[in-house]
């Protein structure tokens, strides 16, 4: 596992490849919860819960600087991401851990929303449209009868952030994804569950355990904030030599292959498994700082590469 500024601090008594990425990068993706938002979504908190500008602070400096653009990646639904990006100076974002992606156009004032659906068959694609959200399809298919069914007291909606949703369901517990997708095997919808970092909601009804409560996204199968991330570069121009991910979850993670590098916040530690997955992503780092702090770590870092 590498420690970011460990290797930062060697990189620049020696010179090394993290240094060429921090000088390259032209676009940030980032996770939004747990990465930049803290408890209860708040961002004017530090890592204690404390109130904090940190994190604000580092966002302003990231918007006024020419060296790159935020591009928030995240599960949070479509509605949600809007004023987001409003209120922190972002336009184009990727929402429910990469099925839907974001797109503002400034000249005409629309925006332009494109669902990821890589291994949906054609007989399923063809049912899509502005009355048929994948979300509805997926709904339609039973699936998250099964899962209920299957996990009483182990999983439910994460409310209230699975209102307004087009693409998937949100939704908060305790249980093994590989399991879990064992059960939509037979539908003639590919949906697929997806892990997305640990959560502590105020209120829920789960069973109670000393495990961690976790989020995860019911997804068409082959949506995924790495392939997400892909097709946002080929649109910009842009290779993903030039492009880097910071989170705090095994969905964020995952991104690895799709960036020159991720960065991986200490609160990703908490994660059951995360520890040996980062051992398989070579071009992982772990911030010294959890959420914010560890996000306002890296930001300032590049910053001071690009003006060397």
């Amino acid at each position: 596992m590498k420690n970011f500024q460990t290797e930062l601090e060697h990189a620049q008594q020696n010179g090394g490849e993290l240094l060429d990425i921090l000088r390259r990068v032209k676009v940030l993706y980032t996770d939004i919860d747990g990465t930049i938002l803290g408890k209860r979504g708040c961002l004017l908190i530090d890592s204690q819960n404390q109130p904090s500008a940190l994190t604000a602070e580092a966002i302003v400096q990231a918007n006024i600087s020419p060296a790159f653009e935020v591009v928030p990646c995240t599960g949070r639904s479509v509605t949600q991401l809007i004023e987001i990006s409003r209120l922190l100076g972002w336009d184009d974002f990727i929402g429910e851990a990469g099925a839907v992606r974001s797109y503002w156009n400034t000249q005409a004032g629309t925006r332009e929303n494109i669902y990821g659906t890589p291994l949906w068959p054609d007989k399923i694609r063809t049912q899509l449209g502005p009355n048929n959200s994948p979300l509805d399809i997926i709904n339609a298919s039973g699936a998250m009868d099964r899962l209920f069914a299957a996990y009483p007291g182990q999983i439910e909606y994460h409310s209230p952030w699975n209102v307004n949703r087009q693409a998937t369901n949100v939704l908060r517990g305790r249980i093994d994804t590989s399991e879990a997708n064992t059960l939509f095997a037979d539908l003639d919808v590919p949906i697929a569950l997806i892990e997305n970092g640990v959560i502590a909601p105020s209120a829920h009804s789960l069973a109670e355990s000393t495990e961690p409560i976790r989020a995860y996204h019911l997804a068409p199968t082959g949506a995924t904030k790495g392939l997400a991330i892909q097709a946002d570069l080929a649109r910009r121009g842009l290779s993903k030599d030039q492009a880097i991910m910071v989170g705090d979850g095994m969905a964020d993670l995952e991104c690895g292959p799709y960036v020159a590098a991720i960065f991986m916040l200490q609160n990703s530690l908490r994660a059951p498994g995360m520890t040996q997955a980062l051992e398989a992503i070579p071009n992982a780092y772990v911030t010294r700082g959890s959420q914010g702090e560890g996000w306002a770590e890296l930001v300032h870092t590049i910053l001071a590469e690009y003006q060397k």
